[in-house]
């Protein structure tokens, strides 16, 4: 029996022109066929993550900053040094008023004329106006938007030292010497003379700072610069405005000068308006054990006034301050004034 081979039949796939199905993309394979872990091919992977997340760190933060620099050179967040708000103005015998006064600090620290307003440092900003004279002290500050705003305690005037003929020295409440060439003489408060044998004239380089003559060379010195800034807190004491307000209303209570007492060494001599002298003893802090304090020697001396006034008898006569208050002392019966 013969036999024939039965042709085999292929299948046709259908549709020969249906487009060919893509291969899926080959994956990053971090197992390998045996089943264990490829390490390198892990490292690598987190080598590449962590290099694009530290370029796009990088680029991004970039950005960032130039978008950040770009905003604060902005106009609108710019601001001249001479429109900073000053809530309190300047003394009003600060020569030229609050824009000059801007001008002046600005000078004096070498500031520039225009500050980018996000890029200011309070802390510098503060350092600034405390390295000027006139500034006590910096109570605050504060940016609304687009501004800046510092509050201020100012030097006021209470005392002139008239060193020589020709030189005057001005003096706040505690011995700080003030700038003259700031000083609106038209406009200037009422000053108590400080009167002091053996005076030297301090440096230049002193104004703006405390009173001091000192130096080296010199140190006996030392007890006449205590004594002027001792004298300079007596005075801003007589013109703090509860007090200077009385001594309008009571003349005799005006303090004209500020003596020192140099061959007996009794504190300070205080004369007012009527040409009395009142030998007041030591400033308001200094007072020796069992001394009225300043407060209780004013009192004492306002109420001298209101009876009888402080007119002396004689020239040279004048009063002290006892526990139970005014001791009138003629000049025959104790040392002169």
């Amino acid at each position: 029996m013969n036999y024939r081979d039965i042709p085999r039949i292929v299948a046709s796939d259908g549709d020969d022109d249906a487009p060919e199905v893509p291969s899926r993309p080959r994956r990053f394979e971090f197992v390998r066929t045996t089943g264990r872990l490829d390490v390198r091919r892990l490292a690598t992977a987190c080598v590449l993550t962590a290099c694009i997340l530290a370029v796009l760190a990088y680029a991004g933060g970039h950005a960032v900053s130039s978008a950040v620099a770009w905003l604060h050179k902005q106009p609108r967040y710019q601001l001249r040094f001479d429109r900073i708000e000053l809530p309190v103005p300047p003394p009003s015998c600060f020569r030229g008023g609050a824009a000059t006064f801007l001008d002046r600090v600005r000078r004096n620290a070498n500031e520039p004329e225009v500050l980018p307003v996000l890029d200011v440092d309070p802390d510098r900003i503060g350092d600034v106006f405390k390295h000027f004279p006139w500034v006590e002290r910096v109570e605050s500050i504060a940016f609304p938007p687009r501004g800046l705003v510092v509050r201020l305690a100012y030097r006021i005037p209470v005392a002139r030292v008239q060193v020589t003929a020709a030189d005057q020295v001005v003096l706040d409440r505690e011995g700080c010497i003030l700038p003259q060439q700031d000083i609106d003489t038209e406009r200037l408060g009422r000053l108590i003379s400080i009167q002091v044998h053996g005076l030297t004239l301090p440096d230049k380089d002193r104004v703006g700072k405390i009173w001091r003559t000192e130096t080296a060379k010199t140190p006996e010195r030392a007890a006449v610069d205590r004594g002027i800034v001792q004298a300079a807190k007596l005075a801003g004491f007589f013109l703090e405005p509860g007090r200077e307000a009385e001594a309008v209303a009571e003349p005799s209570l005006q303090v004209l000068a500020i003596h020192d007492d140099p061959k007996l060494n009794r504190g300070w001599f205080v004369q007012t308006t009527p040409g009395a002298f009142i030998l007041w003893g030591r400033g308001p802090g200094d007072e020796q054990p069992g001394e009225p304090s300043a407060a209780e020697k004013w009192d004492m001396l306002a109420k001298r006034a209101q009876d009888g006034g402080l007119k002396p008898e004689r020239p040279r006569d004048y009063w002290t301050f006892g526990r139970s208050g005014l001791s009138y002392i003629r000049a025959a019966s104790a040392a002169n004034p």
